[in-house]
């Protein structure tokens, strides 16, 4: 049985719908990222589970038992917000103390109890000679980590992290998704991370969610969602440069910019589909080149190809080029709805 069960869930604020629908189930010792572009309702699902937002209708369940009417502290949930929101007059001891003091009556949790407790949290996430340090004197990564030690130190059964990687710059934060990773399989939590960030989410995610408008658009791992996206909104939403996407009279098409290469370079041209590629602009961004242009036939269309630097190819701008795309890295999409429909003949679907 699912850790965490999620049915009918929706929000309304006001007229808004901010969550339509949500079903979902989460996996004890999951690491699930909620993905989705500011606005789609990831967020307010999140606080959902924790109980920090009444839903307007359907059911969280957690262990089995129904805790939709329950409130935070009784859900065996934690929550690490994006600011981290520690507290500056205390020290990161105190800090990490601070959810079991207010515990100490229901749980019995005696000054002994508590130290252990913080000392041995501390020293899984490696920040055990930090404890008498204020949070002014941290770094962005220790000041996530106090954070999620105080989010841990409960033992809860589900720790629900709100974009907690925003704040430290880009190479902190490659460094600190290997640390988060690295703890949440080292400790077996289950782990419900929100961002809008495809690269944590491809990163981290054991699975991701994708939303839009406050629906779920696809479930799957990393993998499944980059490769078989479920419609036109996930195909774009993932990869750095996005999916192209072209338009046909019957059905739109798309392809990565990874698969767009010269033709030269395909190794099974009789299973390819060959385009005449006008080239614009070439950016070079050390391991790749990416290639902005035309495909012929879709001249308002802006066409995407990313070829490794290390490939010696000559583009050069404002000329003519055949590239070309293997037939199965070809994806089709139904014009109207966006919905991914089966493999079509190319020449039938233009």
């Amino acid at each position: 049985m699912s850790l965490v069960q999620i049915s009918g869930l929706k929000k309304y604020f006001d007229s808004v719908q901010a969550v339509d629908g949500v079903d979902l189930e989460i996996e004890q010792g999951e690491f699930l990222v909620i993905l989705g572009p500011s606005g789609c309702g990831k967020t307010t699902l999140m606080r959902m589970i924790a109980g920090l937002e009444k839903p307007t209708a359907g059911r969280v369940g957690i262990g089995g038992a129904d805790v939709t009417a329950l409130p935070p502290r009784k859900r065996g949930v934690s929550m690490v917000f994006q600011s981290y929101a520690l507290y500056p007059h205390m020290n990161v001891f105190n800090n990490i103390a601070f959810p079991l003091r207010a515990q100490r009556r229901e749980k019995k949790f005696d000054k002994r109890a508590i130290r252990e407790k913080v000392e041995n949290t501390a020293r899984l996430l490696e920040i055990d000679m930090l404890l008498d340090r204020r949070p002014r004197q941290l770094s962005g990564g220790q000041r996530q980590r106090v954070a999620i030690a105080r989010a841990m130190v409960t033992q809860p059964a589900v720790l629900l992290l709100d974009e907690p990687l925003s704040n430290l710059d880009a190479k902190l934060r490659a460094n600190a998704r290997d640390e988060l990773k690295d703890f949440q399989r080292s400790s077996n939590i289950t782990a419900v991370f929100v961002t809008h960030d495809q690269i944590e989410a491809m990163g981290l995610g054991d699975r991701i969610v994708v939303m839009s408008e406050g629906k779920i658009q696809q479930i799957g791992t990393p993998q499944q969602i980059y490769d078989d996206p479920a419609n036109e909104f996930v195909a774009t939403f993932l990869g750095s440069p996005s999916m192209n996407i072209l338009s046909g009279d019957r059905y739109n098409f798309g392809f990565r910019p990874e698969h767009f290469l010269p033709k030269t370079l395909n190794d099974n041209p009789q299973n390819a589909r060959i385009f005449h590629y006008f080239v614009k602009r070439v950016e070079y961004l050390g391991s790749d080149r990416l290639v902005y242009g035309y495909v012929q036939g879709h001249d308002s269309q802006l066409t995407l190809a990313k070829v490794p630097s290390n490939v010696r190819v000559s583009l050069d701008v404002d000329s003519d080029y055949e590239f070309a795309v293997h037939n199965s890295d070809i994806k089709f999409f139904d014009r109207r709805s966006g919905i991914r429909v089966a493999q079509q003949n190319l020449a039938e679907a233009l």
